[in-house]
């Protein structure tokens, strides 16, 4: 990097920065959602050569001897992909920014990104902060938020009580997706089915699996669940054979109060998962009559206690 010019009244410098040290500086929100440069435009300039040196100029935020990208991602994913030239040389202008300021602007714009995404795609970008890749359809398109809210809360944002403060403080649905990323890649890893897993089942599975610190036999349940390994005896039903009949029930019904459902629905798969830790020696592990559910919250205390942020107020 190469100083060319230093304005200490305007707070800006410019130097001259090579395409590889430009990619090693760090990406900024407004890098990530201002997209005002688009690659046909680039494209354009590359065979203008009047205005080509347009090509080769950036913005930079100076935060505290940091430097973060301001500008340039159509650019980036050009150079990246060989559709365009990358230049020798960038000139970059460096703006110094105050920290409380920069990062004021960084979560003032990831709001914005926020608001301008589908929830799913939200957490499809969560997915990446965290550094997590799945492979099945279930999860990989972001379909969990629900669920995971009901894991930790009980139930579903619209329907928590606002009169406690623990339930006016929103979920850290990132923080949350973190700890129970190994749940999700274990559940990812059986190819999970939609129609079985659905998000009171996927909440129960998440329930059972991060509040146990031995979930041999949930895994077990689970696997076989997916597969549709329900075992009938003399009429009487395993648990798994018993969650599959709740599910096809629930299939037909009318889903008009969704949310109480699939409330419903978690308990009944949390009771199912209970009575299978209980073994098939168990009195009430063969059964003919439909489980009706448990209270899920005890379990829910455990899983907090387990994941040690029983304390915390965004969880």
């Amino acid at each position: 990097m190469r100083l060319v010019y230093s304005s200490g009244e305007l707070s800006y410098a410019l130097v001259e920065i090579s395409v590889q040290e430009w990619l090693d500086t760090k990406d900024s929100e407004f890098f990530n959602f201002f997209h005002n440069d688009e690659e046909n435009t680039w494209l354009f300039l590359e065979n203008t050569p009047c205005l080509s040196p347009l090509l080769s100029m950036l913005a930079l935020a100076k935060v505290d001897g940091e430097l973060y990208k301001l500008n340039g991602k159509p650019r980036l994913i050009a150079w990246t992909s060989d559709k365009l030239r990358a230049p020798d040389v960038l000139i970059a202008q460096i703006i110094d920014i105050k920290a409380a300021n920069f990062f004021a602007l960084e979560n003032e714009i990831k709001a914005k990104r926020k608001a301008s995404l589908p929830a799913n795609e939200w957490v499809k970008e969560m997915y990446k902060e965290l550094g997590l890749s799945f492979n099945s359809n279930r999860l990989k398109e972001g379909l969990i938020s629900e669920a995971i809210t009901i894991a930790f809360r009980g139930r579903p944002r619209e329907l928590q009580d606002k009169r406690f403060i623990k339930e006016r403080v929103e979920l850290n649905l990132k923080k949350a997706i973190g700890l129970f990323s190994e749940e999700l890649l274990f559940i990812d890893s059986l190819n999970p089915k939609p129609e079985i897993f659905m998000t009171g089942v996927l909440a129960a599975a998440l329930i059972m699996l991060g509040g146990t610190s031995q979930p041999t036999e949930i895994r077990e349940f689970l696997l076989r669940l997916n597969n549709k390994q329900g075992e009938i005896k003399e009429g009487l039903e395993d648990p798994v054979a018993g969650l599959l009949r709740v599910l096809e029930g629930y299939r037909m019904s009318d889903r008009n109060a969704q949310s109480h459902m699939t409330i419903g629905l978690c308990k009944i798969a949390l009771q199912s998962m209970t009575l299978w830790q209980e073994g098939a020696d168990s009195p009430k592990f063969w059964r003919k009559k439909l489980v009706t559910g448990i209270d899920h919250m005890p379990y829910i205390r455990k899983l907090k206690h387990q994941k040690d942020v029983y304390a915390d107020m965004d969880m």
